[in-house]
Formats: structure tokens, sequence, C-alpha cells
């Protein structure tokens, strides 16, 4: 799949300077992204020159021994301008597109490295009179080469970038935002941010929120000045004391600036946790810089709690002390310190009076700037970071290196935050065949680079989880927050993670079912459905591409448990009904949630008891879930089935027994209209008034731009599968599918069809027509999310047994079956659909429907 821009805009909007007109903020977010793009390129394309990679038009061979050339490689192919693998790479027609205009973003580049002062407030001293020439020099060259192409080239953006990003930070160093003049101004009015008087238009105005963020990228032009030097092997990047690669008072000030929202948008979090029984003694901001989130977290507790600030460098903590003061903070604590080091972190606290594990220990896009230390268990990683990666002599690591590392340095905290967890925001890389398709929807192709450079190890999302998990950590599903939040891609993410609680044992009780599965119970295929949902089935390791919606489920079900904790009287018991419940996945999370929480304890203190009811048509799915559930001893087993095939009302179900939740996790896709209206009846008859009911489904038309729905590869599947059957030319079909179709009786074809339409849907029910469903009997509201779906994972839900034999009946042989799905999933679906807008990484974006409804 080619370049394929998101918005097309990037000059401004038509608009009019004195009516105050609403500027389209996206546009502004993409023009700010690609002006960073702009500077990086400039700087790489500068140093490739320097090496004479560019020579001839041969592109830049990736390397085995220098790790920041590897890095220029890949920003080079995250702009779209460098395909290829680990041995090589070819020019994209992007690529030599911008190679065309090679001498201007040389030009920037050798501009650009004039900036390479570190010290505090350089940015507000002029500029020397050879800058200020070369700068009047380029602007004049700049407008009049700019003025004969589409604005909308992305070589535009980039060369527009790479001036106005350092003029903006003079600007601003200076206090002179209010006042543009001379060359800067002539700049800014061609590219529409003031009008012919020197007045900021709306855009312009709109721009300078913008202003701030563009100090991430020129907080690192001194090491990009020397880029050159680092390709070539003759410098190394020692971060620390001494720095010279970066000017940390505008790095503090710009990533202050970038990270605001989320600490806002971190709110949820702390109350959640402040809601809990029991509240953290002190907040410690590991890499606090300037002290801005603490300084909003006193806002919400103010001094009920202790506020302390740890950070590498003393001039973050300057500037925090002061930010802290002017907040209100009393007696916050400022420390030196090391994201690497919490054995330390923890002597520091105890002198202080503070144990180190009373505290709620947060940090924000902290983890990837750790130094490298090696180590880790590098057999369990999962290899999936795409980021380019420096060594501390300059040698270039793996992804495997960087995981394991990782895995170690999350280790190193597992022991220290065990009562209260983290909570963490973390900025991640994004991998170029993802990051080519959304270009100025990100900020990756900078991001990336200037912090591979600088020997900062950010890696993708999914990477990130599954290292959390090896260091005995579980993000919180139902908290997490990923930005952007529908896209292919995570760019940033806001988590809490607690270390991961073992499946509570139970002492099994005499059991209360009116179903249990007989004891032939063939459960293999249960175990493959297990193995979906959990890591090789392991309970403590749910797969990520359920666990977000399914802890949405939980924890709604969760707080509608404590609401009836106050509520519920000595003989009563608080009820929870968990239906379709396959192998357990909701049920099996509520039980680590419930025991966490402690509820059994708290009800049994009011007299009160506690039940859990497992309902399904029995299925050797329904089997499994028992066999993970029966030693929970308030569990109790029904089947929606009676032996005639008789759907059940739930009513009967439980025996008339009213209950106060329940939980449908990846059941609602499933049911047809009559069906779902049926199941909303049923469930509002047996839910006591007030009673919750939440709900997960990942099959719910309609899908979101960038994700597809959790059927979709399957689908896809079928019609691959149905065009070989009916191929005019069935010899020209590769081998294992010939075979397949040779296999398959025409006498089958329609019963096998009909078998296919009953396990997936031909065409997916609405997200409307479950909500016409339920509202005559509920209150509530639907919403919307996006997880990645490994490939691995799309393929295990196409080879789980039950799903293969019904939905491809025309192969009989389960051998043959399964060799064709492999073949088709691998070669065709998964290829075809990565390349789409749901492309991920490593899969596929897949969008779910969640709900949270009150009977009437």
């Amino acid at each position: 799949m080619g370049l394929e821009p998101t918005h097309t805009l990037i000059a401004p909007p038509p608009a009019d300077p004195g009516t105050g007109a609403l500027v389209d903020r996206e546009a502004l977010r993409r023009t700010a992204f690609l002006f960073q793009d702009g500077v990086m390129l400039a700087a790489t394309v500068r140093a490739l020159d320097a090496l004479g990679l560019l020579d001839g038009g041969t592109p830049p061979r990736r390397p085995d021994d220098n790790g920041y050339l590897r890095v220029a490689w890949r920003c080079l192919a995250a702009a779209g301008w460098l395909t290829g693998d680990d041995s090589g790479a070819d020019w994209t027609p992007a690529g030599r597109a911008a190679l065309r205009h090679r001498d201007r973003y040389l030009a920037a580049g050798e501009f650009l490295a004039r900036f390479d002062r570190t010290d505090p407030g350089c940015w507000a001293a002029p500029w020397d009179g050879a800058t200020g020439d070369t700068f009047t020099a380029l602007v004049d060259a700049h407008l009049d080469w700019r003025r004969g192409l589409d604005p909308t080239d992305l070589a535009v953006a980039h060369l527009d970038g790479a001036l106005a990003v350092p003029a903006l930070l003079a600007l601003r160093g200076a206090g002179r935002l209010d006042s543009p003049d001379g060359e800067t101004a002539r700049l800014l009015t061609a590219l529409g941010w003031l009008d012919p008087a020197h007045r900021w238009t709306p855009w312009g105005n709109a721009g300078l929120a913008f202003v701030d963020h563009l100090g991430m990228v020129g907080s690192y032009l001194p090491m990009l000045s020397r880029l050159p030097q680092l390709c070539r092997g003759d410098l190394v990047v020692s971060p620390g004391a001494g720095e010279w690669h970066c000017e940390r008072q505008l790095n503090v000030q710009a990533s202050a600036a970038a990270h605001r929202r989320y600490f806002a948008d971190a709110d949820p979090v702390f109350r959640d946790i402040f809601a809990g029984p029991s509240r953290p003694a002190f907040i410690a901001d590991m890499g606090c810089g300037d002290g801005s989130w603490l300084a909003h977290l006193h806002g919400m507790f103010g001094d009920d709690i202790r506020y302390v600030g740890i950070d590498v460098s003393p001039v973050a903590l300057d500037t925090a002390r002061e930010v802290l003061e002017a907040a209100g903070v009393r007696d916050p604590i400022l420390l030196i310190g090391e994201i690497g080091d919490p054995a330390a972190l923890r002597g520091q606290l105890a002198a202080h009076g503070l144990d180190m594990t009373d505290g709620l220990h947060i940090r924000s896009f902290i983890d990837h700037d750790r130094t490298y230390l090696g180590g880790g268990p590098r057999a369990s990683v999962p290899g999936l970071a795409s980021g380019a990666y420096v060594a501390p002599d300059g040698s270039p690591l793996s992804a495997v290196d960087v995981e394991a590392d990782l895995v170690a340095h999350l280790s190193r905290w597992q022991p220290h935050v065990g009562r209260h967890g983290m909570v963490v925001i973390e900025a991640h890389c994004v991998a170029p065949q993802v990051t080519r398709r959304h270009l100025g929807a990100l900020h990756s192709v900078a991001f990336d680079a200037y912090h591979g450079l600088s020997h900062q190890y950010p890696v993708e999302y999914q990477s990130f989880l599954q290292c959390c998990r090896l260091a005995g950590f579980e993000p919180s599903g139902h908290l997490e927050r990923r930005y952007p939040t529908s896209r292919p891609f995570v760019a940033v993410s806001l988590n809490r993670l607690t270390p991961v609680r073992p499946t509570p044992r139970f002492t099994p009780a005499v059991r209360q079912d009116t179903w249990q599965p007989a004891p032939e119970t063939d459960l293999t295929d249960g175990v493959r459905l297990h193995e979906l949902l959990y890591v090789d089935g392991d309970l403590n390791r749910p797969r990520g591409w359920a666990a977000g919606a399914t802890g949405e489920v939980v924890h709604d079900a969760l707080r509608a448990v404590e609401a009836r904790i106050p509520q519920v009287r000595p003989g009563e018991a608080v009820r929870v009904l968990d239906y379709g419940a396959g192998t357990g996945l909701a049920s099996l999370e509520l039980v680590r949630a419930l025991a966490a929480h402690r509820i059994e304890e708290r009800l049994a203190e009011r007299g009160a008891t506690l039940e859990l009811h497992v309902v399904d048509i029995p299925t050797p799915w329904f089997a499994q879930g028992f066999a993970l559930l029966r030693d929970v001893p308030y569990t109790r087993f029904h089947a929606l089935r009676d032996p005639a095939g008789r759907f059940r009302p739930l009513s009967e179900v439980t025996g008339g027994l009213a209950v106060d939740v329940v939980v449908a996790n990846m059941v609602f896709h499933l049911l047809s209209g009559d069906a779902m209206r049926h199941a909303a009846a049923s469930i509002a008859e047996v839910l006591r008034p007030g009673g919750v009911l939440t709900f997960s489904a990942p099959d719910l038309d309609p899908a979101t731009r960038y994700a597809v729905l959790f059927h979709d590869p399957n689908r896809l599947l079928r019609r691959y599968w149905l065009a070989a059957l009916d191929s005019a030319d069935p010899d020209a079909l590769p081998p294992v599918v010939r075979a397949a179709v040779a296999a398959v009786r025409p006498a089958t074809r329609a019963e096998a069809q009909r078998r296919a339409d009953r396990r997936i849907l031909p065409s997916p029910r609405t997200v409307a027509s479950v909500e016409s469903a339920l509202a005559p009997h509920f209150a509530g509201r639907t919403r919307r999310r996006t997880d990645e779906l490994l490939a691995e994972e799309s393929l295990l839900t196409a080879l789980v047994p039950a799903n293969q034999s019904e939905y491809l009946a025309e192969v009989t042989d389960p051998g043959l079956r399964t060799d064709l799905i492999r073949y088709l999933m691998s070669r065709l679906v998964l290829p075809e659909l990565m390349a789409g807008p749901a492309g991920t990484a490593n899969g596929l974006n897949i969008a779910w429907t969640t709900g949270r409804y009150q009977r009437r």
C-alpha cells in the first residue's frame, strides 16, 4: 500500500482575520508533526550526504555495526522514502520525489546544524550575523521555490518546518511571539500565520499553542548538528551529567507542554485508586520534570498526602521547586534519582520517613529514557519492537535486547510497588510500515529518530504490554487510555500497572450446580479456545486483544457489586450472572477482581453471601469453563438449553432468584434479531430493578474507519475459499488449495454453507440492533474501543476446532482443512487486511462495542 496521508490540508484554511473564524486543529496538529518531520529529515539528509550515501541515487544500506546509521535508515523508511528489509532498501516513488529536492533538504540541514548550543537560555540570544544572513537567503530561496508547488506536497511542509521551527523557537525564547518582524515575519506571512500587517491570523493564533511542542525536536538540534560524526562512528552520545546532545531546559519545557493533556486524562485513574479501601500515603513522580503533574494532583487531593518529585536533572528539579511552590504544595520532597534504580529511591524515601511501598508511584514518558543495562529473560520476550536502538558504545541493539532490558528494568520496580501499583504514561514507537500510512497524524518520524539517536528505548505498545506482564505487572484494562484512540497504532498510552495477583485458590466445596459436563466430555475444543484468550492457557497472562474490553465489563460488574455491599442485609446474597460464559473468561477475571477487593469477606462481615451464576449452552467450551471454575465455591453452573434442546428463560435457569448484575462478554454479536430481543427480555426479567447489565461484543457493525470486526478475517477467508471452489481452472490453484477443492463432494456444499452461516454471520449484527433490543428494558449507553488482534491470534481463531469444522465444513479431513486455513490466512487474508487501514505492525485493529445499562 502506498503513502496514504489522512489529511491533505497543510496550508491554512481560508479564514477572515477579523472574524476569529474557527481553525481546524487537526490540520494544525498535522502541520506541527510535519514541521518536526522536516527538521529530522533535513538533518538526516545532511548526515547521509556527508557520508556519500546519497551519491548516484543509491539508497543507504542498513549497517551491522553503527546504531546511529540504523536510526537514520529507519527514519527515511518511516517517512515513506525507503522500503526494504534488514539486508537493504530501495527508494520508493515518494523517496525519489523527495530526492528531487535533495539540495533544499541539505541546505536546511546545514542551517539547522548552527543551533548546537546547550546552555540554558540559548534560544533567547540573538542569532549571530552569519546565521541571520543564512536564514535570509534560505527564506528568499524557499518562498520562490514553494510558489510553484502544490501546497499539499509533503516536501513543502517539511521545508517550511525546517525554517519555521528555529524561527518560532527563537521568537519564543526572546519573548517576542507577540511581535514577529523581519525575515521571520516574512516567512510566517507566506505560511499564513501572519497577515500582511504582521498580525496573527486565526491559523497563526491557534498555531501558537503548538510552538512549545516544537521544542521537542528543537531541543535535540545540538545532537542533530553532529549526526554526520555519529553516523560515521566518530562520536557517541553520552546521556547524563555534562550532556552535549540536548538543550535540557527547552526539553523540559516542551515536554511539560506536550504532556499536560495526559495529566488531566489520568484523573479518573487516580480517583479510582483513591476510592479504594487503601489510600496511598504519598505520590512519587519519577522523572517529574518541571513538577506539573504533581502540582495538578495537589489540586485534586490537597495536602492530605505528601508529594515527591524525583529527576536525574538538577535543572528539572529547580523548575519543579518553583512550580510546586507556586501551586501551594507544602514541603514537597525533591530528590535526584534515576528511573533504573528503585532500590536507591527506597533508601532516599526512608531517609524522609517514607516507606516506598506505602506510596503510589507515577511516571510519564520516562521508562524509555532509562540507561541500558542489558540482561533480562531474552528467551521469553516477544521481539515485536520495531525501533532502531543504540547501545552505550554506539553499536545497534536488537528488539530482543531492548525488550529483555525492559523486562529486567520493570522487574526491579515490581517488589517496591505491590500495594498501589504504578500509574504510567508512556510513549511508543510505531513501525515504519504503519507510520508511512499515517504521515501527519503522528509524531513518529521525528520522535522515533531523536529518541533512538539519544539512546532511548521506546517500544511498540503491544511489546510494552507483553514486557509488563513478563515483569509481573498487569495493566488495568478498564482504566487504560491510548492515543490516538481509534487508529491502528498507539503513540502514547496511559495505564495503571499492578503486580500480577495469581488466580486465587479456593478450598473445594459441595457444588450447587444445575448442570455439569459429563465426565467423558472431550475438552480439546475448549482448551484451544482458552489458549486464544490466555497465552499458553496461563490464567495470569490474558491476551491483550480481549483483555481490555473484558476489563471494562469486569470493572462495571465489580463497581455494581461494591455499590450493593452497604445495602445488603444479613441472610441475603449478592448475585452476578455470566450470560453466555463460554470458557469463562469474564468469570475468571471477575473472580480475580472480587478476591483483590475482598468482596466475599466484606459481605460476610454483613452476614451476606456472594453467588456467581455461570450460564451457557452445553458445549465443550462451557465444559472447559466448568473445569477452570469448579473450585470457586460461590460459582453455580446452569445450562441455557434443557436436554430436549429448548432454550430456557433465565428466570427458570436461576430458579426464580433475582440477580444484581449480568455480564455478557462476547455474546450479543452472536444473536439474531429475534434472539437478541428474547435475550434482552430474559435478562431484564431476572435482573432486579436498578440492576446492572454490562457487555462487550467484538463483531458488531459498523466497524470504525481504522478497524475491522473480529470475524472479518474469517469472512474474507471464506470468500477466498468459495472463489477457489468456483475456480474455472482448479489445476492453477496452489497445491494445498487444489487438494482441498478436489476433496469436496458437490452434494455437501449447501449444507456446509448453512453450517458456516450459523457459525459466523455472513453480515454482522449492528450496534443499533443491540441498542434497540435493550431499549424497552434498560437505560444506558454503548461505547466503542479498538484493540490489536495479532496475526497469530487471528489464525488461532480460525483454527479453533469447532470454528474450522463448522466454517469450512466442505473439507472433512481435519489435517487438510488445517493446512488450507493456514495457507489462506497467512498468504492471502492477513496480508490483504494488514495492508489496509486497519493494519497494525503485527496484526489488525479490531472494533469493540461495550455497554453499561441499568434495568428500568
